[in-house]
Order: structure tokens, then sequence, then C-alpha cells
């Protein structure tokens, strides 16, 4: 059989090299054909027209068709840029995801630390450290203004925290009526109206400490100290009383009379001058003694500075004492005391009947 010649198409091109030869197709049978050929293998002295071409040799072409008819695939090309891309873009996708928790969560701290704040709280310092924090945040000028008052606000307390008088303590409630310094107020006026009213030491005062303190600290001592005083506050019935008995007696022991003496005093006193336990007959006897005979006349002027205190005892009984002034006026014959003031201190019985009594010379004049 002569051996088929094909058309030439490319003389330029080398001859396929046959690597299958005598070896059988991929179907296991031979080109019946081509005796012991290969149907891929050109025959020998023609060209390898229709064939598909050798990717490995010089010049060859991609695209033709191979000897099944299918063009064969280019190998591809790696594609570098996508190395870098796509990491980047995980970056950014981060880096902005990052970015955004932050600035939400910076607001978000700054709304709590804000929220605190405004929760009646009174700490300078908690106020410096949200500027330090946030000092352009979205309070920021609101607690600048607010760190301002507080800060004229404990300048205001400092002033007055050692006042003895409640007025500075009510007018402070009056400027700052939120504040937390308002029961520290309230603290010092009830102190201060308490020593006020022990000062007075009045039914009155005492009535007017429970009024203005219904839960004051002192509520207790002053319903007592309101009790006792009404039953041992001298009214005037008392004082007037009192000042008629001491003048009475000291206008008996200028003139000597030893029967209106006796008419004032107790059947023994605790103490007249210098004697103790002095019965009327002890008290008649020192005022004789006090007078000699150049004196011509004495006189006693008693200056009605009483102060008069008045107690009951559990059984009763009623005891009147008193401090007050006296002045001596003394005329005689001969050199010798003119004048004398002394202080004077007495104690008189619910009859107002005078139970001691003791002078203390505080000046003299003499002729």
């Amino acid at each position: 059989m002569e051996e088929t010649q094909f058309p030439s198409q490319n003389q330029g091109n080398a001859a396929v090299p046959n690597h299958n030869d005598g070896a059988q197709n991929s179907y296991g049978a031979q080109n019946p054909n081509q005796g012991g050929s290969n149907y891929n293998e050109a025959p020998t002295g023609t060209s390898n027209a229709g064939f598909a071409p050798n990717p490995y040799e010089a010049g060859a072409t991609y695209g033709a068709p191979n000897g099944m008819g299918m063009p064969q695939t280019p190998p591809k090309k790696k594609k570098k840029w996508l190395y870098w891309f796509i990491p980047l873009i995980v970056i950014l996708i981060l880096g902005g995801g990052i970015a955004t928790w932050s600035y939400v969560n910076g607001s978000q701290n700054e709304e709590i630390v804000y929220s605190t704040l405004l929760g009646g709280n009174e700490n300078i310092e908690d106020y410096e450290n949200y500027l330090k924090q946030f000092p352009d945040g979205a309070h920021a000028e609101e607690v600048r203004e607010r760190l301002a008052q507080l800060k004229t606000m404990y300048s205001d307390w400092t002033s007055i925290a050692n006042s003895e008088y409640a007025s500075d303590f009510e007018r402070f409630k009056e400027q700052y009526p939120n504040s937390q310094l308002v029961k520290k107020c309230e603290l010092k006026i009830d102190s201060l109206d308490w020593v006020k009213a022990v000062k007075l030491n009045t039914p009155e005062a005492m009535e007017e400490y429970m009024a203005k303190h219904p839960e004051g600290r002192y509520i207790s001592e002053a319903g007592i100290a309101q009790s006792t005083l009404a039953t041992t506050q001298v009214d005037e019935a008392d004082r007037s009383g009192i000042a008629e008995v001491l003048t009475e007696f000291y206008r008996a022991f200028a003139n000597n009379d030893e029967a209106s003496l006796c008419t004032y005093i107790t059947p023994t006193m605790s103490q007249f001058l210098s004697k103790k336990n002095a019965t009327k007959a002890d008290v008649v006897a020192l005022v004789k003694r006090t007078y000699s005979e150049d004196i011509e006349n004495c006189s006693f002027v008693l200056n009605n500075d009483y102060e008069i205190t008045k107690s009951v005892s559990n059984d009763g009984k009623v005891t009147f004492k008193v401090n007050f002034s006296v002045d001596q006026h003394i005329q005689r014959s001969s050199e010798g005391k003119t004048f004398g003031s002394y202080t004077a201190n007495a104690t008189l019985t619910g009859d107002l009947k005078i139970s001691s009594l003791t002078m203390k010379e505080v000046s003299r004049q003499n002729q």
C-alpha cells in the first residue's frame, strides 16, 4: 500500500517525534490505516499538518486543534497582586471596625462617667478627672460650670464652718438647698439652738427649741428641762417677795432691831456671816458686836441686782438661792470705816425665811 501524501500546510515545522512507536492507541488497538504506527504520528516524509503541535517545541502554536479535534488550553498566569490585595482589604476592614468600636465604646464610657456625676456627686476631684479624660466631651462645658459652682460652695462652707451663729447656716441652706452639706447645716443649727436654750434656761426657751427641732438631738433633754423649769422658774411674785424680805432684814440690821431681825430668819441658820448653824440668839449677838459706841447711824442699800434660782427637792421642798450686792453707809463720831461695799449670798425657804447669809467685802472707805 502506498503512503498517502497530505498537502503541506506548515512546511517550516519539524515533525513531531513519535514516542509511541509500535504502541497501542488509547483504545488498545492499532491504527488500521498505519500498521504499527500511532494514529497521532505523522506519516514518514509528510508534514505534520492536522496534528497537535508540541507545546514544548519552539514555534509551537497554541489554540490549534489537536489530533482529537480539541483546542489545547495554555497554562494560566499566576495573579501575584492577589497576595497583597486581599490582606490589605482585610486589614482595612478590621481597622475600620476597631475604630468604630473605639468611638462607640469611648462615647458610652463618657456617658457612664457623666451620669455618675449627675447623681448628686459633689466630689471636686471626680469632676476634674472627667475633664482630664474627656476635655472635649459632649458634656465638658456643663461639667466645667458645675465644677466652678462646687468650688464656690465649698469656699462659702469653709468661711462659716466654725461659726457660732445659727443664722450663718440657715443662710447657707437657702443658697444651696440641694447640697449634701445641708445635713451638716441642720446639725450645726440644732446644736447652736440648744446652746442658746440652755443659756437662757427658761421654759419658753426650751419650748422654742422643741418647736423648731421636733426630731432634734436634744429633744429629750429639752423636755425634761422644760418640765423642771416650769416648777423652778422664778416668777415676778417670787422675785418681789424675796427683794422685800432682804430689804426689811437689812433695815433691821442697820437699826439693830432684834425683834425684826428674828422675823425674817429661820430658827437656825446654816450660816450667818462667819457663824455656822447660827441660832436667832447668835444672829442678834453678832449684829450687836458690829456696832461701836461712836457709830451714830448705819444704813444698807441693796442694789436690786438679784440673781435668783429656784430648786425643788424630791419631797417638794422649795429653796431660793440669791446672789446680790449691798452697800453700807456709816456715820460716826470718830475715825473709822464709813463705807463698805459687799457681795452677798442668801438662801431662803419656800415661805421666804432667810436660812443662810454670807457677805464678802469688796471695797471700803475710812474717815
